[in-house]
């Protein structure tokens, strides 16, 4: 009785002991980010011995992501509870306005979620990407009990469930805690995409038809210069500086894509750069500063891209239909570029989270004419949702290196821009005008068959 009651307490221990080193990384992790938090600061905060952490947890990493799986399974489980509820023809819009609802309830465990996570490392992306997996899936099976001809979202469920985590989080952030008004305004615009289920063609986010260079990036040209030979260059001073910044910024953003943010050194970006560790400091403070610059030079190309074919068309679709070809291959063009705009933002730190928040509100300049397009003008957060919902769709690929398929995803994009403000109908048929058009040029092109 007694050697049973003991191994009872030791269990009920080590529960207790385990349940406090989650709490004290997830209040560790909130106060610093997760790059900056130790095992050190969060064995000290439980009030634990180091052996004890690791009799726990192989690492930080470890234990970050067991406070992500327990609070995702929470969250699961409330998203599940309410889709069961609910009639299967609302499930997307019930799953959203839970998550939302959980967020406002949650409102720290939310953020680690939404905002701590994607800077946690790849192992971390891989715990986001199956949490959306899972929720997808979920919502999809509930979705498959609707009636035959009932109106459910044609939309991409990967996409709009990781762009709603992106709605969440700068409000997070902000410590925007009532988020009752943003769950009703989204599940408005989502309401907007509502078509019988059985002639949904926009739910998967499987590539289109291969779509030609647009005019606006086929002049444009972004490579890193040669790496200078041995000895003393026969150059300028200053011409060998620019070369030598131009270099570690290239290394940089392909260190990002071979080993991600967290786990590359300034000794890979120098090396990959063919220049010495002191060259890397005469440019640069530290890796973060290096990644911020690779960030904004991609940024200001790819809005000059956009802008360009943006203003090069007469109607606004039409625009809009310009600015995501362009940008669309700009990131096909340069995947090392896209990766860290899409992928590795978050990992950089905040003023990086910042530039991306800067970007995504910048994108909805070209959105806003729109508004001069709708008979009924959309709900206030539907701007911000179009933009973290094809922000989305670009990271889904480039997370995979596939972002020379971008391009292919111009049609869905367009989609998801047009339909709250024209209506789906018409954004279907301005689609399927535009993919006509290219198949008319390329058949030009070839010729006549004989």
């Amino acid at each position: 009785m007694a050697s049973a009651q003991t191994a009872i307490s030791r269990k009920q221990l080590k529960e207790t002991q385990r349940e406090r080193l989650i709490s004290a990384m997830l209040g560790a992790v909130l106060r610093r980010g997760y790059a900056d938090v130790s095992v050190a600061q969060v064995i000290a905060h439980a009030k634990v011995s180091r052996p004890t952490f690791y009799e726990y947890f192989a690492d930080k990493q470890e234990c970050f992501l067991a406070v992500h799986d327990e609070i995702f399974a929470r969250l699961f489980e409330r998203v599940e509870h309410a889709v069961r509820e609910s009639i299967p023809e609302r499930a997307v819009q019930v799953a959203i306005r839970t998550m939302v609802e959980r967020a406002e309830a949650s409102p720290r465990q939310a953020r680690l979620l939404v905002n701590e996570t994607p800077a946690g490392g790849w192992r971390a992306l891989e715990r986001r990407d199956e949490a959306i997996r899972r929720l997808e899936e979920l919502i999809e099976g509930a979705r498959a009990r609707a009636p035959s001809g009932s109106c459910t979202p044609d939309l991409p469920l990967t996409a709009l469930i990781g762009a709603v985590g992106n709605l969440l989080a700068p409000r997070l952030r902000r410590n925007e805690h009532d988020l009752r008004a943003l769950a009703d305004e989204l599940e408005t615009w989502i309401d907007t995409y509502g078509h019988p289920s059985e002639r949904h063609r926009w739910r998967t986010l499987e590539p289109g038809p291969e779509l030609p260079p647009p005019e606006h990036v086929a002049a444009l040209t972004l490579q890193p210069p040669p790496p200078l030979g041995p000895g003393r260059p026969n150059l300028p001073s200053m011409e060998v500086a620019r070369m030598q910044r131009e270099r570690i910024l290239y290394a940089t953003a392909e260190a990002a894509m071979c080993k991600g943010y967290t786990a590359a050194t300034i000794s890979d970006i120098a090396c990959a750069a063919k220049v010495d560790r002191r060259v890397f400091y005469e440019n640069f403070r530290d890796k973060q500063d290096a990644f911020l610059a690779v960030h904004e030079l991609a940024f200001q190309q790819m809005m000059a891209v956009c802008a360009s074919a943006f203003f090069s068309r007469s109607s606004w679709p039409e625009r809009i239909w310009a600015s995501l070809h362009a940008g669309t291959h700009f990131d096909a063009t340069y995947p090392v570029l896209s990766h860290i705009g899409y992928v590795e933002s978050h990992a950089v730190g905040s003023p990086a989270i910042q530039r991306v928040e800067d970007s995504h509100a910048a994108f909805k300049i070209f959105l806003q004419e729109g508004f001069t397009q709708a008979e009924r003008p959309p709900a206030g957060a539907a701007l911000d949702a179009i933009a973290k919902t094809v922000f989305e769709v670009g990271y889904t690929q480039a997370r995979i290196g596939r972002a020379q398929t971008l391009p292919r995803m111009v049609p869905l994009c367009a989609y998801l821009i047009l339909t709250p403000f024209i209506g789906r109908e018409a954004a279907n048929e301005f689609v399927d005008a535009q993919l006509a058009l290219l198949t008319r040029d390329r058949a030009r092109a070839k010729g006549p068959t004989r």
